[in-house]
């Protein structure tokens, strides 16, 4: 599959195909504004493991992308494309790591097992920040700059579907609805109260220091 305080919902259109049903997801908040890097998906358990290569690339002082959505087990790359070294680390509950100063590649992947959401920084360069979601389910989705997101090839069924974003105040399952799926397009629509959260400042990108 390729895919300070408010509230935003996410209006999700069903279409069908060939006996499947394709989620079209658009997020936006109170004001109508598009919502990017919003994790929607069906929370339903598959031993169906998507086989992409996962990669959290490092570039110009950032992390790329800002949100990675991956299956449980999945293993993820954390290649170092800029000129100086990187020290990656998280103490999230559901996975601590830490990647010593490098550059270029790491020797190994990062293995996450468990479910739920990570967030990640870098210990050199305190703006660096990004998640990665974990899910247990091979139908997901991340919105984009536009606020959309398909989730594809959905059978007929009953399912639960939860949102989740960086700036979401409370559990996932808050945002949890029921829908039922059979071969016609449908509308939900979500309403998350998300939390503010401060920006670290970062070192004007035509500054260049020694080692930063």
């Amino acid at each position: 599959m390729k895919i300070k305080n408010s509230f935003y919902y996410c209006a999700i259109i069903f279409c069908c195909s060939a006996g499947a049903v394709n989620l079209q997801v658009t997020v936006v908040n109170q004001k109508q504004q598009v919502i990017e890097n919003a994790v929607i998906y069906i929370n339903k358990t598959t031993t169906d493991l998507i086989k992409d290569m996962v990669i959290v690339d490092q570039l110009d002082k950032e992390f790329i992308p800002y949100v990675t959505v991956v299956q449980k087990g999945s293993a993820v790359n954390f290649p170092n494309n800029d000129e100086i070294r990187h020290q990656v680390y998280s103490f999230s509950k559901a996975k601590q790591f830490e990647i010593p100063l490098y550059s270029g590649n790491t020797s190994e992947p990062i293995i996450f097992n468990n479910t739920g959401a990570i967030a990640m920084a870098c210990n050199i360069h305190d703006w660096m920040t990004a998640y990665i979601y974990v899910v247990d389910t091979d139908k997901f989705a991340i919105s984009d700059k536009s606020g959309k997101a398909i989730i594809e090839n959905v059978p007929n069924g009953n399912y639960e579907i939860l949102v989740w974003h960086p700036k979401l105040k409370g559990n996932v399952e808050t945002t949890a609805q029921q829908v039922s799926i059979l071969n016609q397009d449908k509308n939900l629509d979500f309403k998350i109260t998300q939390k503010s959260m401060m920006k670290a400042w970062r070192a004007p990108r035509s500054v260049k220091r020694r080692g930063y």
